[in-house]
Formats: structure tokens, C-alpha cells, sequence
């Protein structure tokens, strides 16, 4: 079959191409119209695809057109702006950008010093004029000072200042000529080295007769370890003679701890009896330190102006009335009876001491806060012929003042807590802060203790203030001061 033929067949139009010209250019052969015939006879198929990509074909060229506007734009905005660094055409932006922070540090470490020292122009300082010199690095200087201070605080708290004193007693018999007693107060639970190391270092090199333990030891806090620690460093902790202070615990529990064991077991507060087990002796009641053929009584202060045969017959009278009230089953009298009973064991020892003590004999009374000079001159106006109350002591120890904790350099403690001054406690007469002084016919001797007072939570340090320990030395001689004045 002719190959004109099946076309046709086939539903294909037999259409003649006709021949280029010589002349004709390549762009007709490749235009759908020359191809395909007139616009009437395109495939319908093809006419459709041509109208869809219409709009499309405007998109693009909208598009493109809006781009190539803002590219020109953009130019012209960057050629009026300087350069910026930081864009792509500067490769090497991350190394900039962390050498940029580290100038910044140090620049702030070096406003810093400028802001302390009050040279920088930023400074929060101003140099300052002194005698016309200007000093631009006072900050600093102050900062040091300071430091200085704090370290010498630190240090004045835990050196330990020995202060001797001469005690001169009229009358004092042979056998106490040369007696030596250290006195310490208000140690209020502080630890001068590990397990008291220093402060046994420097008690175990002095000689010594007896210790005086002035109230305070053990403090607010409750803690009685380092207390304990001290006695048990001592090569005679037998020596030791303490009482209660205003900011120990007790010396009374809280109700009675059974029926077993000993009266001061019962009623005495832990820390009390733990200092008694290892060794040491409580005072509450006057006690007598025999030495060879001399009698030393020391006494509670407390119990000054006690009338003996009174103050027996009224706790002996309260102790028979809660005995009876046990029996008749009152709970409250079966709680309070130990106490009681202790108490009474008390005002006994005061009066047979009372009647035991002889005029030659000597009598230290031990307080921890110094009593008022009226207290001591009542003390003093008791007739020993009548034999009601204890004789006048020839010295009486105290604490609690802690040398005014805190002293200025040459004025003194301007605070102590004793309301009984005058300007309640404030700039008081040094001498009443600490030192021997004389009452009469009593010499009180005040010692600047260890620590700090409970009473005054303000003052948490000593400031130009080293913690004390005092040694007292008895003797008879007359000092010469007052020789010369005899004579």
C-alpha cells in the first residue's frame, strides 16, 4: 500500500512541506504555524496547553521583573552605607567577632580597677587631696585595711593575754602566803585550738592552786564539749571550782528525772554533771579548801546576805509540806519535792558553815556578774557575834562584763550590760569594768574573761580586747604604794 495511502487510512492529513527558498531564515522551520498548518487546525489538545501556560508565563515574568527591581534598590542603598564587615564579602567573621568579646572582657576588667583604684575616668571614686598630694588609689587602701583588720581581729580573739595581780590580804595566815588562782569566765562554749590545745598549753605552763571558773562556760548554745575538753586536758582537774551563769543552762532542770540516783543527780543540769564526773567541783553552797593548817572558804555570792537560820527553817517547811502532800497523793508536790529537798540540802551547808567559819579564816565569794556596791556594803554591815550570816568576804571574783568586749584604744569599753550604772551601762568608770578594786572594805576583782557576753548578741567579737586569764597571787604584804602613804 503507497505510504500516501495509509496516512490517510490512518486519520493523518497529507499536508506538503513546502521546500526552503534559499534566503529563508531557521526561525520558520521551528514557528507552529509553518509546522502545523493554520491556528484553526492545531490539535485542540495542544491549543489548551498553550492558553494554561499563558499565565504562568506572566507570573514568572512579574516575578522577575520585582526581583531585578529590589536587586537594583538594594543596590544603591548599599553603595550610599559604608561597608559592613560583618557580610559575606568578609570571610574571616567568626575569629572578629571572638576577639571583639575578649576586649570587651578585659575592658571590663579594667573599668573594674579603675572603679576601685579612682583613676579611671569612669570611676565611681574620685582621687582625694591629703596635705596637698593627690591619692588616687584610696579605695584599694581602704579594701586592705580592712583586710588587715579583720585578720587582727581574728588573731586578738584567740591570743590568749596572761594578766597577773597582786592580791594583798590583811591577816592572811602562812599557809596561803603566795596562793595562786586562775580565774576564767564566759568561755560560752568557745574552743581555743583543737580540743582546747592552746588554751591548756598556756594553763598547764603556769602554777597554780586553784581554778575559778566564773559562769558562762558553757553559754546559750547548751554545748558543753568544750567545756568539758578543758577539764579533761587539766593535769588536776580536781582543782577546778565553777558556777552557773546568767546564759548557762539551768542550773535546774525542768522537773525531776526519777526516783534513782543521788539529789544533784536528779535535779542538776547534764552539762553540771558532766563537769562533776571529771573531776571538777560545782559550787552552791559555801565549800572549804583546806590548805595545811589554813581554812579557804569560797562561797556562791548569792548567798551573801542570806540569813541562815531563816532561809533553813523556810525551805525545811516548804519540804515538809510537799512530803505530806505526796502522801496525799498531790502529783504537783511529787514533781517539785525533789528540788525542794535539794534546796534544803542547800540552806543546811549555809548554816553550818556559817557556824564553822572562824574570823582568821579566808573567804572568797565567787560571782558571775559583779555585785552592786550596796550589795557588798550590806555584806560587810553583818555582825559576826550574832552569827546569822556568812562573814564579810576579803575578796570577791566576777566576770560577765568581758572587759566591755569591744575597747577603743585609748578611752576604754564604752558599753557594758549592767543596768545598775549609771547611764545604764554606758562609758562606765574603766575601773568598774575590769580590774581590782575595793568596796569598802571587800576588794573586787573583775576578769575580762574568754569569749563574749550572751547578753549582748550585737558585739559577736572582742575588738582590741585579747581574751584574759587571770592568776591571782594572795600575800600580806602591803604593796608600796601604800607604805608610802603610811609613811
Amino acid at each position: 500500500m503507497p505510504e500516501s495511502e495509509a496516512n490517510t487510512r490512518a486519520g493523518k492529513k497529507n499536508i506538503p512541506i513546502p521546500k526552503p527558498t534559499s534566503g529563508a531564515s531557521e526561525d520558520v522551520l521551528r514557528d507552529e504555524t509553518n509546522l502545523y498548518g493554520d491556528e484553526a487546525e492545531i490539535a485542540p489538545r495542544r491549543r489548551k496547553l498553550t492558553d494554561a501556560r499563558v499565565p504562568i508565563i506572566r507570573k514568572r515574568e512579574e516575578s522577575e521583573h520585582t526581583e531585578q527591581a529590589a536587586e537594583k534598590k538594594s543596590d544603591v542603598v548599599a553603595k550610599k552605607k559604608k561597608p559592613d564587615k560583618t557580610s559575606a564579602a568578609f570571610p574571616k567573621v567568626a575569629p572578629k567577632r571572638k576577639k571583639k568579646s575578649k576586649r570587651k572582657k578585659r575592658r571590663v576588667y579594667r573599668s573594674l580597677y579603675d572603679l576601685m583604684s579612682a583613676t579611671g575616668s569612669d570611676s565611681f571614686f574620685r582621687p582625694i587631696r591629703v596635705f596637698g598630694r593627690e591619692i588616687r588609689f584610696w579605695p584599694l587602701i581602704v579594701l586592705a585595711a580592712v583586710a588587715i583588720l579583720a585578720g587582727g581581729v581574728m588573731l586578738n580573739n584567740s591570743n590568749l593575754v596572761v594578766s597577773e595581780q597582786t592580791i594583798t590580804v590583811v591577816g592572811l595566815p602562812d599557809d596561803l602566803e603566795g596562793y595562786r588562782i586562775v580565774v576564767l569566765s564566759d568561755m560560752n562554749g568557745k574552743r581555743f585550738g583543737d580540743s582546747q590545745s592552746l588554751l591548756l598549753i598556756t594553763l598547764n605552763g603556769l602554777k597554780y592552786d586553784a581554778i575559778f571558773c566564773l559562769g558562762d562556760m558553757v553559754g546559750k548554745s547548751g554545748n558543753a564539749e568544750p567545756f568539758w575538753e578543758f577539764i579533761e586536758g587539766l593535769r588536776n582537774p580536781e582543782k577546778v571550782y565553777f558556777i552557773c551563769g546568767d546564759s548557762d543552762p539551768g542550773p535546774y532542770i525542768k522537773g525531776a528525772r526519777g526516783t534513782e540516783g543521788i539529789l544533784s543527780q536528779l535535779i542538776l543540769e547534764d552539762w553540771i554533771l558532766g563537769a562533776v564526773e571529771r573531776g571538777a567541783h560545782y559550787v552552791d553552797a559555801p565549800m572549804n579548801i583546806s590548805v595545811k593548817g589554813a581554812n579557804l572558804w569560797i562561797s556562791p555570792a548569792t548567798m551573801l546576805n542570806l540569813e541562815t537560820s531563816s532561809t533553813l527553817a523556810a525551805w525545811q517547811d516548804q519540804t515538809d509540806q510537799e512530803v505530806d502532800g505526796v502522801r496525799s497523793g498531790i502529783t504537783e508536790d511529787y514533781a517539785t519535792l525533789p528540788l525542794t529537798t535539794y534546796r534544803t540540802k542547800l540552806a543546811q551547808q549555809l548554816y553550818d558553815v556559817q557556824r564553822t567559819m572562824s574570823a582568821t579564816d579566808i573567804h572568797i565569794s565567787l560571782a558571775h556578774e559583779p555585785p552592786a556596791d550596796a550589795y557588798i556594803y550590806t555584806s560587810e554591815d553583818h555582825d559576826p557575834a550574832n552569827e546569822r550570816f556568812l562573814t564579810s568576804p576579803e575578796l570577791i571574783v566576777a566576770g560577765h562584763y568581758c572587759g566591755g568586749v569591744w575597747r577603743i584604744p585609748g578611752i576604754g569599753a564604752f558599753y557594758v550590760p549592767d543596768s545598775t550604772m549609771a547611764r545604764g551601762g554606758w562609758f562606765p568608770v574603766q575601773e568598774d569594768v575590769a580590774g581590782l578594786s575595793t568596796v569598802g572594805e571587800t576588794q573586787l576583782y573583775i576578769t575580762r574573761g574568754l569569749s563574749t557576753n550572751g547578753s549582748v548578741p550585737l558585739l559577736p567579737f572582742r575588738l582590741f580586747n585579747g581574751p584574759e586569764i587571770s592568776v591571782l597571787t594572795l600575800t600580806s604584804v602591803l604593796p608600796e604604794n601604800m607604805l608610802e602613804a603610811a609613811g
